[in-house]
């Protein structure tokens, strides 16, 4: 487990939960169908032609119930969701507007990119809904349709805040920023322009600009999508450590030799820190070459490499600098 990252991109600093966390309380749910904002006139035309092809994803993770959202893209049985809503999971069954219940296998997935596509064998066609991959502008309406805390078919309306942005321990810049509000529940639900068209998949929640929403961007989807169809598995790398920023205050608290870094307060049993014999209090200021000021230095560094690869950490342990290879493992 890591400490809640933080948003980064042209769109400026945010705080933000990571893709498998909770979001912010829904700020301004609606009655399904119900527009909530003026800036988007036709946002009941939009829910309209939108809603019938999203659907509740229900999962079986662990013996524990977890519930999604997610859209059908292809007539036959493909709907799209979080990587984080299904990865895991024992089972999953999505449930339609119309009622219908179907059981769903994880066609592919890319946890870099926090993205699943499933599948489904439908007694009749799918509604669906079309994924654009053009550019997004700030200030652009948007309707966001979900399942917040399992109330199906709920739609919140807002605009772009930021077109491109970046989640520590994801791939960079594949974000859209909305304003949309969300809550647990959404993830994996479509972000839908005027046309009704997807131009986002929503993965998290933001504390920031009076709350909103991250989602992976259309044009990253309609990318990733091929892989996603032939099976991909692609997986998040992980280190096994919990820890904190490294702050003047902490060091003098702490007795620390150092005042910037990455400092590990936990360390996961059987993990690759542990093999590594990473212990807490060691301070973590440099991987592969690449200076660590901050816990979220760390998130990214870890973010953009790929698990099985071996990296090399500065720490600090003590008054002693000291140099420790570790075999990045698959994030849980």
């Amino acid at each position: 487990m890591n400490a809640p990252p933080q948003t980064s991109g042209r769109g400026g600093p945010v705080r933000a939960f990571a893709v498998l966390v909770a979001v912010l309380s829904l700020a301004a749910s609606l009655r399904p169908g119900v527009a909530a904002s003026p800036a988007l006139a036709d946002a009941q035309a939009v829910y309209d032609r939108a809603a019938p092809a999203v659907a509740v994803v229900q999962v079986v993770r662990d013996g524990r119930n977890g519930i999604g959202t997610g859209f059908a893209i292809a007539r036959e049985g493909l709907l799209l969701t979080a990587a984080h809503v299904a990865r895991r999971a024992e089972e999953v069954t999505v449930e339609f507007p119309d009622g219908r219940l179907l059981r769903a296998t994880l066609k592919g997935y890319d946890a870099r990119r926090d993205l699943a596509l499933l599948a489904v064998r439908p007694p009749a066609p799918l509604p669906t809904l079309e994924v654009v991959g053009g550019p997004v502008r700030a200030g652009e309406p948007v309707v966001v349709i979900g399942a917040p805390r399992g109330r199906a078919g709920v739609m919140t309306t807002g605009e772009v805040t930021a077109p491109r942005v970046s989640l520590p321990g994801l791939a960079r810049d594949i974000l859209v920023r909305v304003s949309a509000s969300v809550a647990p529940g959404n993830s994996g639900g479509p972000v839908l322009n005027r046309q009704g068209q997807v131009i986002g998949l929503v993965i998290a929640g933001t504390w920031a600009d009076g709350g909103g929403a991250l989602a992976v961007a259309g044009d990253v989807i309609l990318a990733t999508l091929p892989a996603l169809r032939e099976g991909a598995r692609v997986e998040r790398a992980w280190i096994g450590v919990a820890g904190e920023t490294v702050t003047p205050l902490l060091a003098r608290q702490r007795h620390l030799a150092t005042e910037r870094g990455a400092l590990i307060r936990e360390v996961v049993p059987d993990s690759p820190a542990a093999a590594a014999d990473l212990r807490p209090d060691d301070v973590i200021v440099a991987l592969d070459g690449i200076p660590i000021a901050t816990w979220t230095d760390l998130l990214v560094a870890v973010g953009e490499r790929e698990p099985g690869r071996r990296v090399q950490l500065a720490i600090v342990r003590g008054g002693t600098r000291l140099e420790v290879a570790v075999t990045l493992g698959v994030r849980p």
